[in-house]
């Protein structure tokens, strides 16, 4: 079938061509409320050294060589799934990110959570901030380190606000446009080129 003969086996059947094309957008706004919209919110956290290891009067963003390590380590202790479970417990959907943040060379991790509400977000993000506290003491605590010798995490930034992501949303629905055009400008060429086989009372193979 040539690109002329499929363009007027539309134009003929151009109800049926409008009535998938409405059947189309119906699945695309069903697809869009069946995907969640995801909020996303960032802090960022910042060891700094002990006040034993900082000289009076000295400043402390000037002495954080060596606190890569062990922001490091506190990063593996927060992944820990006993940990993580505690933190994301009564909000399973919610995802919560923390690393060590590529773009610094300092002892900067980098906190994020992602979920279904901006509510759900929000505790998450809370409760990982102060388990990054809670973790780092305990781990030098266990480690005999003096007090005044413990490292501090300080928090650094917080987005003030969860941002609405909608680009999952936004990728289903375009799959599923697309997979409805292309069905159904096919189907309604397949079926106008079927009913002409049948008037004419010749396959469908002699129409191409």
């Amino acid at each position: 079938m040539t690109l002329s003969n499929f363009l007027k086996s539309l134009a003929r059947r151009w109800h049926l061509l409008l009535g998938a094309l409405t059947l189309t957008t119906s699945l695309c706004l069903l697809a869009y409320s069946a995907v969640p919209p995801t909020y996303e919110r960032a802090a960022s956290v910042i060891l700094l050294p002990g006040t034993q290891t900082i000289p009076t009067g000295g400043n402390p963003y000037l002495y954080l060589g060596g606190l890569g390590q062990a922001s490091e380590i506190l990063v593996a202790a927060m992944n820990a799934s006993s940990v993580r479970q505690d933190i994301l417990l009564d909000y399973p959907s919610t995802q919560v990110s923390m690393a060590r943040d590529p773009a610094s060379s300092g002892p900067l991790i980098a906190v994020s959570a992602s979920g279904p509400s901006d509510a759900a977000v929000t505790a998450v993000l809370d409760r990982t901030l102060i388990a990054i506290s809670e973790t780092l003491s305990a781990l030098q605590v266990q480690a005999e380190v003096q007090a005044t010798a413990q490292i501090d995490a300080l928090q650094l930034t917080e987005e003030p606000t969860s941002v609405l992501v909608l680009t999952d949303q936004f990728q289903v629905v375009a799959l599923v446009a697309a997979g409805g055009i292309v069905l159904s400008l096919l189907g309604v060429g397949f079926i106008d080129g079927l009913l002409l086989s049948r008037q004419r009372g010749l396959p469908a193979s002699f129409l191409e």
